[in-house]
């Protein structure tokens, strides 16, 4: 069983950062659910990434999981290296399936951030997380900026999630990962989606649902060949700067969704600001799904 295959893994992993049982239970399924979705030829990638990446419980309650995943730069030497840390909330009154998920989706931004993580570019240093880069001063490692890929990179993220979800959900197992996988199935429906980035998942769904696009961005992403991803992009476009217009209307449009909440005088305008920047980029999907399937 894939499950039995990786619990002396998760036992081992469990031990070196002290983690409590309820995430070493979830470790056990979570673990053969990545590498169900990615393969076993990177399954090594898969067990380092849960080997480097250690999980931090804050002391911090919420009732919505706040999870959040970072590496941070620093010199080893002459050499840059990362140090990953994945940060959840206090969970004790979170729901089984919402832990689930923030593991599984800051783990998924782990594994996507593995291979090729910094790029030197001048005095510059680039770091990614997935399509997604912050910009570092290269002598004194300050942040600089973070350019506005991470809506994308959310995007595909949270799609990513659900496929590896459902893909626990299949298991058929026995012993205490079946109660679990049972609880999950318990929480949620026969098909589980996150609601997550809703509107800019909803906008980009038949770009999403392209096999040309997602299969090609999720190879570069999880290889870490994103320079390629932006000329790629616009030759099948046919106009250059077509892939940055896409990445930064998602950013405005999701910018615009966080000010919505404050209501307003403004709060009018803001929406059919959303409107327009969303009719631009359901033109670009348009042009885009048109030339894929043209050629």
């Amino acid at each position: 069983m894939l499950i039995d295959k990786y619990r002396l893994v998760v036992d081992n992993i469990s031990n070196k950062y002290g983690y409590d049982s309820n995430i070493k239970h979830l470790l056990y399924i979570i673990i053969p659910g990545f590498v169900k979705k990615y393969g076993f030829n990177r399954e090594n990638l898969i067990i380092n990434t849960f080997s480097n990446v250690k999980i931090f419980i804050s002391d911090t309650r919420n009732e919505n999981v706040v999870a959040y995943y970072t590496s941070i730069p620093r010199y080893f030497g002459n050499n840059i290296v990362t140090d990953k840390f994945i940060v959840i909330n206090n969970y004790e009154k979170i729901s089984l399936v919402s832990l689930l998920d923030s593991l599984i989706h800051e783990f998924n931004h782990a594994i996507n951030s593995y291979n090729n993580e910094i790029r030197y570019d001048g005095d510059k240093v680039y770091l990614r997380t997935g399509l997604a880069s912050s910009i570092y001063d290269k002598v004194s490692l300050n942040p600089i900026e973070k350019d506005t890929s991470f809506v994308l990179e959310e995007i595909i993220n949270t799609r990513q999630t659900e496929e590896v979800i459902n893909i626990i959900k299949s298991f058929n197992v026995s012993g205490d990962a079946d109660n679990t996988i049972y609880s999950i199935n318990s929480e949620t429906s026969d098909s589980y989606n996150s609601k997550a980035y809703y509107f800019e998942s909803y906008i980009c769904k038949d770009m999403l649902n392209n096999k040309t696009f997602i299969s090609t961005m999720e190879n570069l992403r999880i290889s870490g060949n994103i320079a390629d991803i932006e000329s790629w992009f616009d030759n099948i476009i046919g106009e250059a700067g077509s892939y940055n217009r896409f990445v930064s209307y998602l950013n405005k449009i999701f910018e615009l969704e966080l000010g919505l909440s404050k209501g307003g005088l403004f709060k009018k305008m803001k929406i059919n600001k959303i409107k327009d920047l969303s009719s631009k980029i359901m033109d670009i999907v348009r042009v885009f799904n048109n030339n894929c399937y043209n050629n």
